[in-house]
């Protein structure tokens, strides 16, 4: 048989009382689990996921909480987030807005676009710090409370660090080839200054964008410029002309130079030369003194006479039977007086001209 069940009527005055029996009895339960309920949703929160949250409890660091859903106890614990993982920027000597961001819109700051380098000159720089908060409960009591603050402390520095090392750096170098120093010189100072006051950023790049001649020097600097120019091209012009000049002139030296050393040669050549035939000569005077002596004289005549004009007369010497030979020069004479001191005169002579 089917059992049937008779469910009371809601409008019957029976059935409310009991419904306000039943709550008026677990009155209590019921507004503590509400309140429990009403804690639980409270106090649940959520971390995004670039995000750290710092937990206090009762004033104190109690930990530090990843991404997710979490739960804190009500009355004791009070969480901040830290944008942690997002990538922050400082732009100095120039802003841009952030709501025009990608329109790339600029304003120029002109306080602290100048910098004076080791030179005493002025130069403009536009540069940019990227970082990111490495440790977020150092970054949030170790810095004055307020974004505002924060910013503000984190320029002074960057600037003060920046002015210091363009101070130790010419004009020129930081116009133009010292950037990359600049660069990673700035990045190790600063995070090492960051480390030092235990600030929790971490440094992830320093760029110089922009280095410009400031305008107060501007013109000078236009002028020095083109002045080096000059004076560049002209030592290209004068060690191209001492490439072409110098090869030319080692290669006439060393010209000369064999020129001398073979004429040294040939000389020292002669005399050893000229020296063992008077060395024989002598040895031959010394054992026939009279043959060798005529020897001289014919050889001295032999010269002499290769070096005169010879003049055939024809027919004054017919009758006499002789040949007259004119003219005869007075050395010819000389000589014939005495054979033996012409030919050692000749050969004084021959050894002088050698």
């Amino acid at each position: 048989m089917a059992k049937v069940i008779i469910m009371p009527d809601p409008d019957d005055p029976g059935f409310k009382g009991v419904l306000l029996r039943f709550f008026m009895k677990h009155l209590v339960w019921i507004l503590l689990a509400a309140l429990g309920l009403l804690l639980l949703l409270r106090n649940m929160y959520t971390i995004p996921a670039d995000s750290r949250g710092i937990v206090l409890r009762f004033g104190q660091v109690a930990a530090v909480k990843t991404p997710g859903l979490h739960f804190k106890w009500p009355f004791a614990d009070a969480v901040y987030m830290i944008a942690a993982d997002r990538k922050r920027s400082l732009e100095f000597g120039f802003r841009i807005d952030e709501r025009v961001r990608s329109g790339l819109q600029e304003t120029e700051v002109p306080d602290e676009r100048l910098m004076l380098t080791k030179d005493n000159k002025l130069i403009e720089v536009e540069w940019v710090m990227h970082y990111h908060i490495d440790v977020p409960e150092l970054y949030l009591f170790n810095l004055p409370q307020g974004a505002q603050e924060k910013e503000k402390i984190l320029r002074d520095l960057c600037m003060a660090t920046m002015r210091r090392i363009f101070a130790g750096v010419m004009f020129d170098e930081g116009l133009t080839t010292g950037k990359q120093g600049i660069q990673d010189r700035a990045r190790l100072v600063l995070q090492e200054t960051f480390n030092s006051l235990k600030i929790g950023i971490r440094i992830d790049e320093v760029l110089l964008q922009e280095t410009n001649v400031s305008d107060s020097i501007r013109e000078e600097y236009n002028s020095v410029t083109s002045a080096e120019e000059q004076v560049k091209n002209m030592i290209y012009q004068a060690e191209a002309h001492a490439n072409k000049v110098i090869p030319e002139a080692e290669g006439r030296a060393a010209v000369l130079l064999n020129e001398g050393e073979a004429y040294k040669f040939k000389r020292i050549s002669e005399a050893e030369g000229e020296a063992a035939r008077l060395n024989l000569l002598q040895e031959a005077y010394a054992l026939n003194p009279e043959l060798t002596r005529l020897n001289m004289w014919a050889e001295g005549m032999a010269e002499v006479w290769s070096r005169l004009k010879v003049v055939f007369v024809d027919g004054l010497g017919a009758e006499s039977g002789t040949v007259k030979l004119l003219p005869l020069p007075m050395k010819s004479w000389e000589m014939m007086k005495d054979p033996s001191e012409t030919g050692l005169k000749n050969e004084e002579k021959r050894g002088d001209e050698r």
